[in-house]
């Protein structure tokens, strides 16, 4: 690979850059037909890469051989979540996310050689400004990127999952179960078994922080009545012998990645089984209830993400129809650095 330099992001790299990442766009398409068609075009991409650039907590850098574009990457700061916000209490605070069509490295170029040059200019500024948590998505199958990362220390930590089609899951069984949509009324029984999945994934080998605490009881019902309030957002409950036992729910908007498909998606927001109910067949009974509700609706697929941790999540849902589009993978810094450096 010929020398490259690094240096910062300019607007006029930006059609070298949208180049790059539609070209990775229509190869990862051939694997996973979910991703928009959108961004295939260069114009689109180049609108992606603009408004990123825009924003207020962005860090961006290009490697260049000669007036040849190597490489480039982008990344977002997050300070934190705000107080009153629950679901913001699930991010990491201080960290730093590079997107899957926020890198690329061009053809040609040795990819691991690439991003190690360009992750050494934009995280020395992060580590030195007390961003320790770094994160960067990859399509699945990109195996070329994917080691490129792990080569800097990051691991594979969440995968966007989408099932196909909204068919029956094999092996439901919902004998002896009465599931039932969520009403107003219902906030409490949402905020139990919410809390039990966040006691979950408090649990090991997962470790993810979860605002489960008496403090947090007061955002938490606010947002569960919020979204109670909503049309098309269900949130389905198993019952036996007139105890809660598991919870399905779904985000006609969620958190899908929007590089893919929105169009017939729905989001699968939340899945739980209680313990002591689990391996009885509740989790596929309500992931069938709740399939059997959005091939009503005309929903053609579903997304959710999922811990590479969650020891008992991942292998469910992957046996149950839902494959890896996306990985995050993840680097958390030895905050001891910011000292020992005299930072």
């Amino acid at each position: 690979m010929a020398r490259v330099a690094i240096r910062a992001f300019e607007r006029g790299d930006l059609d070298g850059a949208a180049e790059l990442v539609a070209e990775a766009h229509r190869r990862d398409r051939e694997r996973h037909a979910v991703l928009a068609e959108a961004l295939t075009d260069a114009g689109e991409a180049r609108s992606l890469l603009a408004k990123r650039l825009e924003a207020e907590r962005t860090d961006s850098a290009v490697a260049v051989d000669g007036d040849a574009l190597a490489g480039f990457a982008i990344g977002e700061r997050a300070s934190g979540a705000p107080p009153d916000s629950y679901m913001g209490q699930l991010s990491t605070p201080r960290s730093v996310s590079i997107g899957s069509r926020g890198h690329g490295v061009a053809e040609g170029y040795d990819a691991n050689a690439v991003c190690r040059l360009l992750y050494r200019e934009l995280a020395a500024g992060w580590a030195a400004a007390g961003y320790f948590h770094h994160s960067v998505s990859v399509i699945a199958g990109d195996e070329r990127l994917q080691e490129a990362w792990f080569n800097l220390g990051f691991g594979r930590h969440v995968s966007v999952a989408v099932r196909e089609g909204t068919g029956p899951v094999a092996g439901a069984d919902a004998a002896g179960l009465d599931i039932r949509a969520c009403g107003g009324e219902d906030a409490g029984v949402l905020l139990e078994l919410a809390r039990t999945l966040g006691f979950h994934h408090l649990d090991s080998p997962m470790f993810m922080y979860w605002p489960v605490l008496p403090e947090h009881d007061a955002m938490a019902r606010g947002f569960f009545s919020a979204l109670l309030e909503e049309e098309g957002n269900p949130h389905f409950v198993a019952y036996r012998e007139g105890e809660p036992v598991g919870l399905t729910s779904f985000l006609k908007q969620g958190f899908t990645p929007p590089h893919m498909n929105l169009e017939g998606n729905i989001y699968l927001f939340m899945g739980i089984v209680d313990p002591e109910a689990q391996d009885g067949g509740v989790g596929r009974a309500l992931l069938d209830h709740g399939m059997a509700w959005a091939r009503g609706e005309g929903y053609e697929r579903c997304t959710l993400h999922v811990l590479s941790a969650n020891y008992s999540g991942e292998p469910f849902w992957f046996a149950n129809g839902f494959q890896p589009v996306e990985y995050s993978l993840e680097r958390q810094l030895d905050e001891r650095v910011a000292w020992a450096r005299g930072g």
